[in-house]
């Protein structure tokens, strides 16, 4: 009795069990610049479609020409996306405020700042 108990124990934890998906939320974030530029044939602003996976791992950010990877941290209410290049030197901060909808990108290699508003997408 205690081998066939013992026998469908180890069945069931070979068993696989059901994988669990991570949550993500999508985002369309459009920003301009910090600085006046003045007028430019093209324009200033910026349209940013966000993935962000919400167990802190990495995240999606879709700028219309090239999809990125970054880190993501949950913080105070508000979620923090790092990417990095091949040395890893970081290249972009990102940082939206779930409560107010406010984003900002800030770029530490061209000291150039993005701010601007998200919404919520379809995903």
């Amino acid at each position: 009795m205690t081998r066939f108990f013992l026998a469908f124990l180890t069945t069931l934890l070979w068993l696989p069990s059901q994988t669990a998906k991570s949550e993500e939320i999508n985002l369309i974030c459009t920003g301009k610049f910090e600085i006046d530029r003045g007028r430019l044939i093209k324009p200033d602003w910026e349209t940013t479609y966000l993935s962000i996976n919400l167990d802190g791992l990495i995240s999606k950010i879709n700028n219309g020409l090239i999809i990125k990877e970054g880190r993501t941290i949950k913080r105070r209410g508000s979620y923090y996306i790092t990417q990095r290049d091949k040395n890893r030197k970081v290249k972009s901060k990102y940082s939206i405020n779930k409560i107010l909808g406010i984003y900002s990108v800030e770029y530490p290699q061209t000291n150039r700042i993005l701010i601007g508003n998200c919404e919520k997408g379809r995903g």
